[in-house]
């Protein structure tokens, strides 16, 4: 197979007609003061052993749940643990790349942009999720875009919007509903979604410690990292 593409964290490989073939490594990005960030723009030198697999499991068991239970469409195909291998349905990608996020509780960037609000804290659960969008350019630090610039844009048709939206809802709930299944408390999450051969909303890239907070129902401690893909072994 061909290389595609290398990644902060993961290799793409051209694997013919079925698609593409992901492999997980134990790469890790870093932040601007140099710890250790899965929302880093910077690979980090030194690598943290069973980050891959964690990753891995944490995606492919997600991924499963949707489209078993759920009816959320992802671009997964097969996976294998041993090899560190996902195998995925091509999709159209959107240019710039967008992400997607999910809050049910008040903090990190949120907090920093709207702290200035009476009554705002750290900690502080809102009634309903609040769903924003991101577009993917790292130096300028992933700015936020609401749903009818994309469209006024370009980026996105009106009516594929809609179902992008539609589809994002769906599946954050689902998978909100996954982590408290296993006791765990999810605060915020970030998805990436891009279109099937028909033109439909597929989820797409990966669900996985990095991409989220949690914390333990009952320890209130957070979870994180192989801890936290471990919540999610079958």
């Amino acid at each position: 197979m061909n290389l595609v593409y290398r990644g902060k964290t993961k290799d793409v490989y051209d694997n013919g007609e079925d698609g593409l073939r992901l492999i997980f490594s134990d790469r890790v990005t870093k932040n601007a003061a140099g710890e250790i960030d899965p929302g880093g723009n910077t690979v980090a030198e030194s690598t943290a052993p069973g980050q891959g697999e964690a990753c891995l499991l944490m995606a492919s068991a997600i991924f499963e749940e949707l489209a078993e239970k759920n009816g959320v469409f992802t671009h997964m195909i097969a996976y294998d643990l041993p090899s560190l291998s996902m195998d995925v349905r091509r999709g159209t990608m959107f240019n710039p790349g967008i992400e997607w996020i999910a809050r049910w509780v008040c903090t990190g960037s949120f907090l920093r942009r709207y702290g200035m609000v009476p009554g705002v804290h750290d900690g502080m659960r809102f009634a309903d999720p609040v769903f924003e969008i991101t577009l993917k350019d790292d130096a300028a630090g992933d700015p936020l875009i609401v749903p009818s610039a994309l469209v006024a844009l370009g980026v996105v048709d009106a009516r594929t919007m809609n179902a992008l939206l539609d589809s994002n809802a769906k599946a954050m709930q689902a998978i909100h509903a996954m982590f408290a299944a296993r006791d765990l408390d999810l605060w915020d999450i970030k998805i990436e979604w891009a279109l099937d051969a028909k033109g439909a909303p597929m989820l797409i890239d990966e669900v996985s410690p990095g991409c989220c907070r949690a914390f333990d129902m009952k320890t209130k401690k957070r979870v994180s990292g192989i801890e936290l893909a471990e919540r999610f072994r079958r």
